[in-house]
């Protein structure tokens, strides 16, 4: 199976503080894996629908200048942020946010996307911002997602030293423990991989099951890495969660299945209320 090895990582901004942060993670993979990245600004520099068509056009005309201004102030926010760099490329599209991620992602062959989400309260945490939600049910790209964190500290290399990887002894699951495998080497962290029994059954034993998870990781994996095994019992979503708090888990990597429903795609629940709920950045690896 291929080695993930992240040469182009996009980073679409907002200029917000979780969009901000996730610059920040962009800049760490970057470093670590000696890779290049690409900073996005997507605004549709749409009229009002109360404008005429002369003032339409005036604005048409106008457009030039306000992608000229959005670009340097993204230049200057990303040198303020990160530092000047020529491994950095600055967009800006001319287009609604989601197409132009994907498209920018598609174009440029980008190998992993890292974006910041909205935080929510209340009923509203149910749901993730709603940009970063769209992403992840139409891209095939890694997807990166940061939440908002208070009194954020300057990253550096040792900020990743626990990695999470839940696995169910899917193909998608391999795909993302060789992510795993990858970062934690990259960042010099522990790998911990965890498997969950959901069944209620005492036929289901926790000893077999930790021999089988034993026996399914390759000594070819856990010769790149420091790696451990748990198994645990219950709901995955919330084992996976609660594994990553209490361990102190900087990142959860797992993957995650595009399902058809009707005219589109959704992600399964496990992966949806994880990425939602985490305490920890999480990178969704995606297969369609």
């Amino acid at each position: 199976m291929e080695t993930f090895h992240p040469k182009l990582i996009l980073c679409p901004t907002d200029f917000s503080e979780p969009a901000t942060l996730a610059l920040h993670y962009g800049k760490l993979f970057a470093d670590c894996f000696n890779g290049r990245m690409v900073v996005l600004y997507a605004d549709s520099f749409s009229p009002p629908p109360y404008f005429t068509s002369g003032q339409i056009e005036d604005l048409a005309k106008e457009i030039g200048r306000f992608k000229g201004a959005a670009r340097k102030h993204l230049t200057r926010y990303v040198r303020e942020q990160i530092g000047g760099s020529s491994e950095v490329e600055m967009a800006v599209a001319e287009n609604q946010t989601v197409p132009a991620i994907l498209l920018t992602a598609e174009e440029k062959k980008v190998d992993m996307i890292v974006m910041g989400t909205h935080g929510r309260s209340g009923f509203n945490r149910l749901m993730l911002g709603s940009i970063t939600e769209k992403v992840l049910h139409e891209t095939d790209r890694p997807v990166l997602t940061i939440r908002e964190k208070k009194n954020f500290k300057k990253l550096s290399k040792d900020s990743i030293q626990q990695v999470l990887c839940p696995i169910n002894y899917t193909e998608v699951a391999l795909q993302a423990l060789e992510h795993a495998v990858a970062i934690s080497k990259c960042f010099g962290a522990e790998l911990l991989v965890l498997h969950v029994i959901e069944s209620r059954s005492s036929d289901v034993n926790e000893e077999v099951e930790h021999g089988r998870l034993c026996a399914w990781i390759s000594d070819d994996i856990r010769s790149r890495c420091s790696l451990k095994e748990i198994v645990r019992r219950g709901d995955a979503a919330e084992q996976i969660i609660d594994a990553a708090s209490s361990g102190g888990c900087d990142m959860i990597v797992m993957g995650a299945q595009h399902k058809a429903f009707h005219d589109t795609t959704v992600l399964g629940t496990t992966t949806v209320r994880v990425t939602r709920h985490a305490p920890c950045p999480v990178l969704t690896v995606i297969r369609k």
